[in-house]
């Protein structure tokens, strides 16, 4: 094989790859910013879950207390159910992320 032919072949692998290197360089690129967001959105899914277990335990307090009048209980049982199912919603986008 003459070296004009080994030449030409080796300057079109380069280019391969050199094309290649690029198209791993803006895949991983991308990749990174979809990790900074899915981040970014885990840390503030982790916010509303700590807030509303905060709420639910400022709430279940005075009912554990026996302190919350009759007419309260409907209200904090409702306000205690719409936490444990946010908690639920924030877990479970948690665990499919």
């Amino acid at each position: 094989m003459k070296p004009a032919t080994q030449l030409d072949g080796l300057e079109i692998k380069l280019r391969q790859l050199a094309a290649k290197m690029e198209r791993q360089r803006v895949q991983h690129e991308a990749t990174q910013a979809e990790n900074e967001n899915l981040k970014r959105e885990l840390d503030r899914q982790l916010g509303v879950v700590n807030s509303l277990k905060d709420k639910l335990a400022q709430t279940q307090q005075p009912i554990a207390a026996g302190k919350a009048p009759a007419e309260n209980n409907d209200e904090q049982r409702e306000a205690i159910q719409f936490c444990l199912r946010e908690i639920d919603r924030c877990l479970d986008w948690l665990h499919r992320n």
